[in-house]
C-alpha cells in the first residue's frame, strides 16, 4: 500500500472519529473516541515525520535561490513583446531542463507574479554559483544570417560615410578566452535567415579542427536550410548566438537533410553548455534580480541553534506550566506535544518545506497553545472557587473558554489564509505553519487535556486542581492609569514612525533598498574590530559600507552590508586582508524589486486580514470592540518596528515575519480580554467601568502568564540564537511587552472612551447606569 493510500485511509478514519465525538453526549462514549483520536492523530503525525521527513528550505538546509525577471522579446520591428503566461511557462520549462538535465536535483521554479521565476537549488556548493548564474541568463538565441557580399569592404564603407547599408546590420564577432574578438564584427541581415527554433537536438563532438556542435533541424527548418544553402552558395552564412556571430563559414554546397555544424574554437565545457542551451533555447532575456547562497554548513549551524533555542524555551515553558499549574501543567504539556505532532506531521504529508518563517510560525503555535491551556484553567480555578466539584467546574471551565478560544483562534485564521493566498514565498511559510498550528491548538486544548482529565477523574486519581496564585481574586480599578498609558503609548507610536525620516536609508536594509550582504565567521581567539573593516572598505573604495558584529552559540560573526555590485569584492578584500582571522565568507546579492514587492504584498494582505477581523468584530461583537482592536494592533506593530529600528536594526525581510507574529500576538491577547468584557456586559449591570474593570481584572493573570511563556522563548532566542534569529526575536520582544498592555490600557480604553461619548451599543442595560462623566480614554469615573 503506498503512502497516498495510508493518508487517504488514516485521514479517513480520523475525520468520522472527529465528527463522532463532537456528535456524541455521552460521557464514557465520549472519553473512549476522544482517546482513540488522540492516539490515533499522533501515531499517524509520527508515521508521516519519520517515515517522509521535513524538506528543509535553503535557509536551512544550504543552496542557491535566484529570482529572475523575465525581459520582453524583441520582435521584427524592433518593438518589445509583451510578455504572456505561456512565456512564462516556457522559461520555467526551459530552465528546469537546462539546471537539472537528468531529473536528479532537487530543484524548485515557481512562476512570481507575471513576469518573474523564483529558483531554489537546495545543496549547491558555493563554487557553483558562477555557473548557474551564467546558464540561467543564457539566452541562446541561435540565428542564422547571411553575411553581405562585399563583407569587410562593405563594413569599411559604412563605418567611413556613416550611412547604414539598408537590410544589413553590424554585429560583433565571438570573444576568445582573454576576452578579445578574432574579427572585430560582421555586416549581416537585418532580419534572420533561420531562427533557433527549428533545432530539435543539439550535441558536442570532437573533430580533427577541435570541438563543435551538431545540430538536428526539424522538417521546416530542414526544408528551409536546404533553400538558403543552395541559393547563395559561395556565400557566407554567419552563425549567430545571443547577438554575437561565432563563425560565417562560406557555404561550398547545399545542405540539406536537416543537418548543420557549429564551429568556433570551442572549449569542451563550451561546446557542451552551447549545446544544451541550443537544445532548449529562451524566447525571453533574463536578468537576476535577486540572488541568495547559503553554504550548508551554515544553514546546519541554524538548525542546531534553532534545535537548541527550541529545546531551552521549551524546558522553560514546561517548567513554568509545571510549577504554576503543577498537576494541571503536565496534561497542558501532552497537549502541547500532541499539537506539535501535527505540525510537524502535517508538515512532512503535505511536503511542506520548514524555513526560518515557518519556524516563527511555530513560535505563534507554542504561545497560543499554551494561551488556550491557560484559559482553561484560570477557569477552571474559578469555577472551583464558586463551590463546585472537579468534574463540573472541569465542563464549566471547558464550555465558558470554548467561546475565548474560538474567537482568538479564527481572526488569527483569517490572517494566516489570507497571507497564504497573497504572500509570496517568504511570509507564506510563516502562513501554512501558523493555519496548521491553530488546528493543532484547537485539538491539543479543546480535546487532548480534556478528555486527560476525564480519565483521571473517573478513576478517583485526581480530586482537586491546585494552582499557585500570583494575582489576588479581586478587581483592580485598571481604567484609572488609561489616560497616562494612552497619552504616552501613542507618543511612542509617534517617535517609531519619526525613527524612518530621521535615520533614512541606514533604517532601510538590502531587502528593500538592494544590496549585497557578506558574512563571516571570526576565527577563534581573533579579534576582529567593525571599525578597521570599515575603514579598510573605505580605503579600498567600498563607499557606503555597513559592517555589524554579532555572534551566536559556536563563533563571533562578521556582517557586512554593500551595494549591489561590490558584494563579490567586500569578500575577495576581507578574505586578503584578514586572512586567518576571517572564514566561511559567504554573499547574498539582493535586489530591492523583490523585497519591495514582497512589503507591498504582505501590506495588501495584512490589510484584508485586518479588514476581515474587523467585520468579524463588528458582527459577533460590537462596531466598538473592532474600532478598538485594529487600533490597538496597528499601534503595537508601529512600536515593535519603530523600536527595534531605533535600537539598531535594519528593516529587512525577516522583519515582515516577526511583525505577522506581533500581531497575531496581538490580536489573539485583545481578543481574550474582549471575550470576558462581552460576556459580563451580557450579565451585570450597573457602571460601565466597573464592568470592565471586573473583566480585565479577571484576565489579568492569564494575561500576564501567556506574555510571560512568550516572552521566555523569544529572550532564549534573542540571546541564543544566530544574528536572524536575534533580528527575528527583538521586534516580538517590544511587541509582546506593548501587546500587554495595550490589550487593557488602549484597546479597552478605547471601548469604553467609543461606548461613552456615542453611547450607542455596549449592553445599553449597562450604559444607562453607568457614570456619564468619562469623556476621554482613561478619564475618571
Amino acid at each position: 500500500m503506498n503512502t497516498p493510500q495510508i493518508t487517504f485511509i488514516w485521514g479517513a478514519v480520523l475525520l468520522f472519529l472527529l465528527f463522532y465525538y463532537l456528535g456524541t453526549t455521552i460521557h464514557r462514549t465520549k472519553k473512549i473516541i476522544g482517546t482513540v483520536l488522540t492516539i490515533g492523530v499522533s501515531a499517524f503525525c509520527i508515521w508521516a515525520f519519520a517515515g517522509l521527513g521535513i524538506k528543509k528550505g535553503i535557509d536551512l538546509g544550504g543552496g542557491s535561490s535566484f529570482t529572475v525577471q523575465l525581459q520582453p522579446s524583441i520582435d521584427d520591428k524592433g518593438q518589445p513583446v509583451p510578455l504572456s503566461p505561456a512565456a512564462v511557462q516556457q522559461a520555467i520549462g526551459i530552465l528546469e531542463k537546462r539546471l537539472n538535465p537528468d531529473g536528479g536535483k532537487d530543484l524548485l521554479t515557481a512562476p512570481q507574479g507575471t513576469d518573474r521565476i523564483l529558483i531554489q537549488m537546495p545543496g549547491v556548493h558555493p563554487d557553483e554559483v558562477g555557473k548557474i548564474r551564467e546558464t540561467i541568463q543564457k539566452v541562446a538565441h541561435l540565428e542564422f544570417r547571411l553575411v553581405h557580399p562585399q563583407g569587410d569592404s562593405a563594413l569599411a564603407q559604412m563605418k567611413a560615410t556613416g550611412q547604414p547599408v539598408i537590410g544589413y546590420t553590424e554585429l560583433p564577432g565571438k570573444k576568445d578566452k582573454e576576452g578579445k574578438r578574432e574579427v572585430a564584427s560582421y555586416l549581416v541581415k537585418s532580419r534572420a535567415d533561420l531562427e533557433g527554433e527549428h533545432v530539435v537536438q543539439a550535441w558536442p563532438a570532437l573533430n580533427p579542427e577541435g570541438w563543435v556542435i551538431h545540430l538536428k533541424l526539424d522538417s521546416a527548418g530542414s526544408k528551409t536550410f536546404a533553400d538558403l544553402t543552395s541559393a547563395h552558395i559561395g556565400e557566407n552564412l554567419a552563425i549567430i548566438v545571443d547577438g554575437e556571430v561565432l563563425s560565417a563559414p562560406t557555404l561550398r554546397s547545399a545542405i540539406t537533410g536537416g543537418n548543420a555544424e557549429i564551429s568556433g574554437k570551442f572549449t569542451q565545457e563550451e561546446a557542451q553548455e552551447l549545446a544544451s542551451g541550443l537544445e532548449n533555447p529562451l524566447k525571453n532575456p533574463m536578468k537576476i534580480i535577486e540572488e541568495s547562497n547559503v553554504s550548508a554548513a551554515f544553514g546546519e549551524q541554524t538548525i542546531q541553534q534553532g534545535i537548541q533555542t527550541g529545546w531551552v524555551s521549551t524546558i522553560l515553558v514546561a517548567l513554568f506550566m509545571l510549577i504554576y499549574y503543577r498537576f494541571a501543567g503536565l496534561i497542558a504539556l501532552i497537549g502541547l506535544v500532541v499539537c506539535m505532532l501535527l505540525v510537524f506531521g502535517s508538515m512532512a504529508l503535505f511536503n511542506f518545506t520548514l524555513t526560518m518563517p515557518g519556524i516563527a510560525g511555530i513560535v505563534l503555535t507554542i504561545g497560543m497553545a499554551v494561551d488556550a491551556n491557560v484559559l482553561i484553567y484560570e477557569r477552571l480555578r474559578e469555577e472551583m472557587v464558586a463551590g463546585k466539584t472537579l468534574g463540573a467546574a472541569l465542563e464549566a471551565a471547558f464550555e465558558k473558554a470554548f467561546s475565548a478560544i474560538f474567537d482568538a483562534n479564527i481572526t488569527t485564521l483569517f490572517s494566516a489564509v489570507i497571507l497564504f493566498y497573497l504572500a509570496t514565498g517568504l511570509v507564506k511559510g510563516f502562513a501554512v505553519t501558523l493555519t496548521v498550528g491553530i488546528v493543532g491548538t484547537m485539538l491539543g486544548a479543546l480535546i487532548v487535556t480534556r478528555v486527560c482529565f476525564n480519565w483521571f477523574i473517573d478513576a478517583n486519581l485526581l480530586k482537586k486542581i491546585t494552582v499557585t496564585h500570583i494575582i489576588p481574586n479581586r478587581t483592580f480599578d485598571m481604567l484609572k492609569w488609561s489616560k497616562p498609558f494612552v497619552i504616552g503609548s501613542f507618543g511612542l507610536a509617534a517617535v517609531s514612525l519619526l525613527v524612518f525620516p530621521i535615520k533614512g536609508k541606514d533604517s532601510i536594509g538590502i531587502d528593500f533598498r538592494g544590496g549585497a550582504i557578506t558574512r563571516f565567521e571570526v576565527t577563534a581567539g581573533k579579534t576582529v574590530e567593525t571599525e578597521s573593516v570599515e575603514n579598510f572598505l573605505k580605503e579600498s573604495n567600498i563607499q557606503g559600507a555597513f559592517v555589524q558584529a554579532s555572534s551566536n552559540a559556536t563563533a563571533n560573526l562578521i556582517t557586512v552590508r554593500s551595494e549591489y555590485d561590490d558584494g563579490t569584492k567586500v569578500k575577495e578584500l576581507l578574505e586578503s586582508k584578514y586572512k586567518g582571522e576571517l572564514s566561511g565568507g559567504q554573499t547574498d546579492r539582493v535586489g530591492s524589486i523583490v523585497g519591495k514587492e514582497l512589503a507591498i504584498r504582505s501590506s495588501i494582505a495584512y490589510g484584508l486580514a485586518m479588514l476581515a477581523i474587523f467585520i468579524y468584530l463588528v458582527v459577533f461583537y460590537e462596531f466598538a470592540f473592532a474600532v478598538a482592536a485594529i487600533v490597538a494592533l496597528f499601534h503595537d506593530c508601529v512600536i515593535a518596528i519603530g523600536l527595534s529600528v531605533l535600537f539598531g536594526q535594519q528593516l529587512s525581510v525577516i522583519h515582515i515575519g516577526a511583525i505577522l507574529t506581533v500581531a497575531g500576538y496581538s490580536i489573539n491577547d485583545t481578543i481574550i480580554v474582549f471575550d470576558r468584557i462581552r460576556e459580563m456586559l451580557r450579565t451585570h449591570r450597573g457602571s460601565i467601568r466597573d464592568i470592565m474593570n471586573e473583566a480585565i481584572s479577571a484576565t489579568l493573570s492569564r494575561t500576564l502568564l501567556t506574555s510571560l511563556t512568550v516572552l521566555m522563548s523569544m529572550i532564549v532566542l534573542y540571546f541564543f540564537g544566530g544574528p536572524s534569529m536575534k533580528e527575528f526575536a527583538l521586534p516580538i520582544i517590544i511587541g509582546v511587552v506593548v501587546g500587554t498592555y495595550s490589550s487593557i490600557y488602549i484597546a479597552s480604553s478605547l471601548v469604553l472612551w467609543y461606548g461613552r461619548v456615542t453611547g450607542r451599543g455596549l449592553q445599553r442595560h449597562a450604559l444607562d447606569d453607568s457614570d456619564s462623566s468619562v469623556k476621554a480614554p482613561g478619564a475618571a469615573a
